[in-house]
This record gives C-alpha cells, structure tokens and sequence, in this order.
C-alpha cells in the first residue's frame, strides 16, 4: 500500500499554536520564566544581568551539520528548500546504558500505541541504549495537570515544561530546585562538550533554564515570533484581493468578503497581533525617565477600540465571540479566512489539509504598522519550553538522561533528527520522489512527538514538503524579523513579582468583555486603575529598581 500524505507531529503545532492562541500567556509574554541567583525565588521577583549566567551554561559549540538554501536575516530562522540526498551521523553509537526512564510530555491529538506496542518506540530507543516510557499528558488541559504535579511533588524521571505553562504557575520557581536536578556540574561551561549537540543550543535559550543560580532545564531554543495572523491566500486570490497593508485595508477586505449567509466570515480573533500592528510593546516602555506599561498606552488602546470595531460590524465567526476553541477547524474549513495562531499552525493545516484539497494554501498576513509607521513585533522568549531532570538520581543516571536528550537535539540534516521525528525508513516512513518524508499507514498510528519534545535543537524552516512553504516563511520571517521591538530589559533575567504576575487574569477577562461588546469601551479605563491597584504599580515599581541596579535608567 503507497504512503499516506505526512502528518508531520501535530504535537508541535498544536503547542505552538495554543501558546499563540492563549491570550493569558501572550499578556505574559515577554516574562522570563527562570530566575537568577539573589532572591530564592520568593514572590518579590529577582533580576541579574544575563552575563552574570554565563558560568552556569554549556559553552557554545556550533555543531557542522547541512547548509541552509535561504539564509535567515535579522536574527530569523533559515530554510531548507529540500532534505538532503544523505544523513549525517552524528551520534556514533548508542548513547545509553540499558537504563528505563519515565518521561512525561505533553500531547496534542491521540495518544500513540504504548511501549511494547509501538515499533516506532522500539526503533528509537534502539539508537537511544536506553528505554523512554511516555506518560502523555492532554495538551489542553496541561495547565491543570502541571499544577498538580508541582503540587504533588511526584515528577517523572524526565518532564517537559511548556515556557507559558512555567510562566502561570507562581510557585514554579520555588518547588524547581526541590523537583528536578541541578545540571550546572554537567554542562556548565567546556563539561557540555560531552553533549555535542546540546552544546550546539544558543546560549540565550540556556540562559532562560537558569532558576535560583543552577542551570536546571535544558531549552528549545524558539523561533523569533510565536504567533501571527494566517490568512486563505487561496480563498483571497479567488475574491481578486490583494493581501492587507494597513488596518483599514484589511477592515476594508474583511467587510468585503464577510458573508454570513454563505456560512463564511471574515476573522477569529487577532487581538495580541494587532497590538503589534498598533505599535503597542510587549510589556514595558521606558521614556522620559519613566516606565510604561502597555496597557498606559494609546497604541494599546486604540488596538482595543479597532479589535471592539471589528466583533462590532459582525466580522468575526459566532464561535469565536463565543470563545470557543475551533478557530483551527473553522480557517481550514474556510469558514474564516483570517485567524491568529501559533505559526506553527500553518504546517498543521497543510498535513491536514493538501491530501484532500491540492489547491489549499496558507500564509502569514504582511507585517504592516498603523498610519505608515512601522510595527511593534513582539519577540518570544529565547526558550519555548524546558525539559527537567528528576532529582534525586544517581550521577551515572544523569549522565545516561543527558545523552537521551543531547540525542534528541540532533538538528535538521541528521539521521537522529529522521529517527525521533519520522522512525525507520522504509517502515515508519518513505521519501518522497523530493527526498521528503511520508508517513505510512504505520507511522501514522505510531509516529509522535515525544522524543520531539525532550529536547530544543536550532530552528529552521524545513517543511519542503509542502508547497511553497519553505519559501513564502522565510520571506516574511526575513521583513518581519527587522521589525523587532527595542527592550529596556535586553539581557537581564527577571522573575517576577507575583502580585504583578497575578493582576494580568482579571485584566484579561476584561479586556476579552471589552473587545467582545460584553463590557462598555468606558470600562478601559476602571480596568487599567484595578490593575495599577492590584499589582501593576508594584510592577512598575520592581521593574524601575532592574533598570536602575543595571545602570539603564
């Protein structure tokens, strides 16, 4: 039987893309998940200058692996317009030592066969030496079951932390040095070069694992931006419309193709990208010697008013004023044509969709500013997630969990990375006349993203399976890339406060009444003086006294 169309890891799409979609998060976004040496991690937050960490990370070795077709600009990814006709090896001979670990990660979609019934598992752990068993967890629901997992203080060997998931949980950083090892004697500087490929990890994205001065998580090193506005380019180009340059162009093309008599509307929501759009910065502004917060701003403000605008004309589909959680569905479907999400998405959508519908085709809405000036983008934290190790092992077994995870950071290009993402050729998977892997009707029911999700590896933009994909990304990540905010707080690590981290859910809620025509547009300002009052002006506070201690006041 020929091979299915690749439904290349869901996982990673629908983490990307629910880190995207939670407006939670994304209101905290730019928050540093780690903290550095000073406080303990108490609920006052702490601050240290990032290269005050730099005796706690591997030193960077850049591991030699393939050469990019499009080179990444201003710090964007680079792309690869095929995989290539052979593999590197570039782990030799299994790293384990026969050792069973437990590891606990989540998972979007069904869950996979289990060990001892799953020969994709049994492959891996093959070119592992060591045996992973998976406790999976619902990817929707991980918040709930992270939470008591800290609460419990029961961890697997190896747990994997979304960034967003630690940055909503306040006691996270005290019960991390409690849970999970101190890998600071293992990999700080030149003792990682026995982990060549973790090594190979930017040191920014280590930085960010660094809790209570230890080195305590390994990173997944992120791409420059979390989410977007994907657009139907198909469905555009049948209308004759050109994609949106400004604000009023895309109310303009969204009251134009808005018909909900044909069971088609224009939008989902986007409300976190046109903040961006509007100039609004991601957390803090410093001017005139003072610090402002996004939600002080006019160009916050005004995104507030132009998302009230748009659910107001009716341009945005029932479900999604009804905050339901099928944005994904309703854009593939062509129900809308415009949605934010994690960029991710759009690789999600095309292993969903090309099999069935050719002529499907996504792409990300141009980065444009408000009335000629130039937009705000929103850089996301240096580390999407963090993988931890259970404390409490004996040395040998850390050493043995480090070489599992510094197989599974193998870049794109090697032979591992084809392992852990797409199993055994010729069993698991084919490649295609274009070199690019399909999933067979056996990878499809085993193939899963958990050995994905043990560690980080360099980004690049690699999916040349999909038309026009690797090309179409790489342009808008190259414009969009230049257009990276400026931030006071470049290169210090910070935790913060929790009565600031707490006040940012009622403003939330607010907002989404508020934009949602549930809650009057007079009720903005009430809502920014609660958040003052309950958190924002300790914020402000603490965040003045980082600048000041570092010398950027």
């Amino acid at each position: 039987m020929p091979p299915t169309p690749l439904l290349p890891m869901p996982g990673r799409r629908r983490f990307l893309g629910l880190m995207g979609a939670s407006t939670a998060a994304a209101l905290s976004a730019g928050v540093l998940s780690g903290c550095s040496s000073g406080s303990g991690g108490g609920g006052g937050g702490s601050a240290a200058a990032a290269t005050s960490l730099d005796d706690l990370i591997p030193t960077y070795i850049p591991f030699e692996g393939v050469s990019p077709d499009i080179e990444g600009l201003h710090g964007a990814p680079s792309g690869f317009t095929a995989y290539p006709d052979t593999f590197l090896r570039a782990v030799s001979e299994p790293r384990g030592r026969g050792g069973e670990y437990t590891a606990m990660t989540p998972m979007w979609g069904p869950i996979p066969p289990g060990l001892g019934n799953n020969s994709f598992f049994d492959h891996v752990n093959g070119r592992l030496g060591s045996t992973v068993r998976f406790n999976f967890q619902d990817g929707n629901t991980i918040i709930d079951k992270m939470n008591a997992v800290i609460a419990g203080r029961d961890v697997a060997d190896i747990t994997m932390f979304p960034d967003w998931v630690i940055n909503l949980i306040p006691q996270f950083n005290r019960a991390v040095g409690e849970l999970f090892e101190d890998l600071t004697p293992y990999l700080a500087g030149d003792a990682a070069a026995a982990y060549p490929l973790l090594a190979n990890l930017e040191s920014d994205a280590w930085r960010w694992n660094v809790f209570n001065g230890q080195l305590q998580g390994v990173p997944w090193p992120s791409e420059p931006f979390s989410n977007w506005v994907l657009y139907r380019r198909d469905l555009l180009e049948e209308y004759g419309l050109e994609p949106p340059t400004s604000p009023d162009d895309l109310f303009a093309i969204g009251e134009e193709i808005n018909d909900p008599d044909g069971n088609r509307w224009a939008f989902g929501d986007f409300n976190l990208s046109i903040r961006q759009v509007f100039g609004a910065p991601k957390q803090w502004r410093y001017e005139n010697g003072e610090l402002i917060h996004m939600f002080e701003t006019d160009e916050w403000r005004a995104s507030v008013e132009y998302m009230r605008r748009i659910f107001d004309a009716g341009l945005v589909h029932p479900d999604i004023v009804a905050q339901a959680d099928n944005s994904k569905e309703l854009l593939n479907s062509g129900q809308i044509v415009f949605n934010q999400d994690g960029i991710g998405a759009w690789h999600e959508a095309y292993a969903a969709m090309l099999g069935d519908h050719p002529g499907f085709r996504l792409d990300l809405m141009p980065v444009f500013g408000d009335s000629g000036r130039d937009p705000v983008m929103h850089t996301a934290d240096p580390s999407a997630q963090s993988v931890f190790v259970r404390r409490g092992m004996e040395p040998e077994q850390i050493e043995e969990v480090l070489g599992i995870l510094d197989f599974c950071a193998a870049p794109f290009g090697t032979q591992e990375y084809m392992d852990y993402r797409y199993g055994e050729e010729g069993v698991h998977h084919e490649r295609s006349d274009r070199g690019a892997p399909q999933l067979t009707d056996l990878g499809n029911g085993e193939v899963n993203d958990g050995y994905y999700f043990l560690s980080g590896r360099p980004q690049a933009i690699t999916e040349s399976q999909y038309p026009d994909f690797v090309e179409w990304k790489t342009t808008w990540y190259n414009h969009a890339a230049q257009f990276t905010e400026e931030d006071p707080f470049a290169g210090i690590r910070i935790q913060r406060p929790e009565r600031f981290s707490g006040a940012e859910t009622p403003m939330t809620d607010k907002v989404e009444d508020i934009i949602r025509g549930r809650e009057d547009l007079g009720q903005l300002d009430r809502a920014v003086a609660d958040w003052r009052r309950d958190g924002g002006d300790e914020g402000r506070e603490f965040y003045m006294g980082v600048l000041q201690e570092h010398g950027r006041d």
